[in-house]
């Protein structure tokens, strides 16, 4: 990227159900990648399905967690295991991080 290039914006939304074990994890797995790979480019949304059924709906989730990507294009949506950091940065263009132990099951 040259100096006149400005970062890509990045919109990522998350879907969990409570503070559920895999729910917990997959916010801390996509925070991690979100401050390792995007700093200051990812607006990152976190939205438990028990409080927002009718998002739910409009969006056609249908399990969770699930990671979309709005932006940039094209439209992602990851499903499953999202402790995958490896997995998680392929899906999403990404190169591998610095702390990436390749650890967690491929969904």
């Amino acid at each position: 990227m040259t100096a006149d290039q400005a970062p890509m914006h990045w919109i990522l939304t998350l879907y969990i159900s409570g503070a559920s074990m895999r729910s917990s994890t997959a916010v801390e797995a996509i925070r991690r990648i979100c401050d390792e790979e995007l700093p200051g480019q990812v607006e990152l949304t976190i939205v438990d399905v028990r409080d927002e059924p009718a998002l739910v709906v409009r969006e056609g989730i249908l399990a969770v967690p699930t990671l979309v990507k709005q932006l940039p294009a094209p439209l992602r949506r990851l499903v499953g295991d999202l402790a995958n950091a490896s997995w998680v940065r392929a899906e999403l263009d990404l190169t591998p991080g610095p702390h990436d132990t390749g650890e967690g099951q491929t969904p």
